[in-house]
């Protein structure tokens, strides 16, 4: 399937650091180098300048991976809100259907580093149920994570289209976020006889491999009190043996920008805003979700997916002042995407839809 392409993604700008001047550079970018978000002039409503060591607490942090080598999918994640540091992983029998879950939460950063950013720096965590080191440099991530049912040690090499953007959040607040795929993944995932996966309580040894494929999602800011988001991730070989890579997203772009954005074999198409539409608020698997563009006439692209769940991860915290209600589900896609003439068909595609509420 050939794609007819009007939009070069190198035409993007490459800046240095997201805040000059004191304020956050705005928009789509080829690569921003550098989140120097301690720059950020940020004012109280008395108008009065915020120290660094305010703006370092207020600010929210968290990345996503998910690396498929079938049938196993393992996403796993480390956030923190400063006030609370929380890790978690999964692993997903793509055949089976099961799902293992391993969690862990502390207070404020005990135990836990968030040095640099996306392209120079560190993220880990230590909690008896589960360690978590990131190491980010600009050619690739290194994940190390060990927890009670599986270890996982992997190099990811990075994508030289990934999609990076900032925007306005509220009136004083921003968020920046990278999403991208990896274009090489090396390293091995140990299932360990205490899961549940395991054949006769033995170790399994699972080697990724040229097919393993892997995607993050990276992001920091200042987001509002109370914040609310959709998200649809699709990371999969198509029938004709393309590689796809999708991320659509409602709720936290709230002006001038999406981070929608897809990938055929790496390179990089941008997408418009879409609405997800959800009725099974009963938390029942058995009803679809609908994700779709409404093409006004501007616009050369039609979105038109249905999400059917098969099984969710769900968390739910109330600390009064900090409250989050997270549900990952995962699931099969349906439906079409056209760019221009083309079409990409999506029959009962395996991905991950988000449904998530945060009070921070």
């Amino acid at each position: 399937m050939g794609v007819v392409k009007d939009f070069n993604h190198s035409s993007l700008p490459i800046i240095n650091n997201l805040i000059e001047d004191g304020q956050p550079v705005f928009g789509i970018f080829q690569q921003v180098q550098n989140i120097n978000y301690l720059n950020y002039q940020s004012y109280l409503i008395s108008q009065k300048r915020l120290p660094d060591w305010r703006k370092d607490l207020k600010v929210n942090q968290f990345c996503f991976i998910q690396i498929i080598e079938l049938p196993y999918r393992i996403c796993l994640a480390l956030a923190t809100i400063k006030l609370a540091t929380s890790a978690f992983v999964y692993l997903y029998n793509d055949t089976t259907q099961q799902l293992e879950v391993c969690e862990a939460l502390q207070p404020l950063t005990h135990k836990a580093r968030f040095l640099g950013d996306h392209y120079q720096g560190q993220m880990s965590f230590s909690h008896s149920k589960l360690s978590l080191t990131l190491d980010f440099d600009p050619m690739q991530v290194s994940v190390d994570l060990d927890s009670q049912h599986l270890k996982l040690a992997a190099k990811l090499t990075r994508n030289v289209q990934p999609l990076s953007i900032c925007t306005p959040t509220g009136r004083r607040g921003w968020t920046f976020t990278q999403k991208e795929p990896f274009t090489t993944i090396v390293g091995e995932l140990l299932i360990k006889t205490s899961s549940k996966m395991t054949a006769n309580h033995q170790d399994e040894l699972v080697r990724f491999s040229e097919t393993t494929i892997a995607n993050l999602d990276w992001t920091l800011g200042y987001m509002r009190h109370e914040t609310n988001w959709f998200w649809a991730s699709i990371n999969s070989y198509l029938a004709e043996g393309r590689h796809l890579v999708l991320n659509l997203s409602m709720g936290v772009n709230e002006t001038g920008a999406s981070e929608n954005a897809c990938w055929l074999d790496g390179e990089i198409y941008h997408l418009p805003p879409v609405l997800f539409v959800r009725k099974d608020f009963d938390s029942s698997a058995q009803n679809s979700w609908h994700i779709y563009h409404q093409n006004l006439g501007w616009s050369n692209v039609d979105i038109d997916l249905r999400f059917t769940p098969i099984t969710v991860y769900k968390k739910t915290d109330n600390f009064g002042v900090v409250a989050s209600i997270f549900e990952q589900w995962i699931g099969e896609y349906s439906g079409e995407i056209r760019l221009q003439e083309q079409v990409i068909r999506l029959d009962k595609v395996l991905g991950l839809a988000e449904d998530h509420f945060a009070k921070w």
